[in-house]
């Protein structure tokens, strides 16, 4: 009965620790790179081709985070895809 109760015991402390492990490795987890603001990407997308922006939003690839911008410049839609990160233009 005793043996029993020990483990019982030592498998809670044993999650106990577990979770102190991961909840540290979580608030040691850097912050995301991003660092251009939506209002950013859309100047360098009106810097590179001009137009109206009509739509700008964030989205997130397999690469990482971008933002989408939508410029309609004479009659002509382009849509523009600028690097969250480094602000390059990632679909011209």
């Amino acid at each position: 009965m005793l043996y029993a109760r020990n483990c019982s015991m030592l498998k809670r402390l044993l999650g106990l620790v577990v979770l102190l492990v991961v909840f540290a490795s979580l608030a040691n987890a850097e912050p995301s790179p991003e660092t251009l603001v939506l209002s950013d990407a859309v100047e360098v997308a009106k810097k590179a081709y001009g137009g109206k922006v009509v739509k700008a939003d964030k989205v997130t690839l397999k690469s990482g985070v971008a933002y989408r911008i939508r410029l309609v410049n004479n009659g002509h839609v382009k849509e523009v895809l600028v690097d969250a990160t480094s602000g390059v233009l990632l679909h011209p």
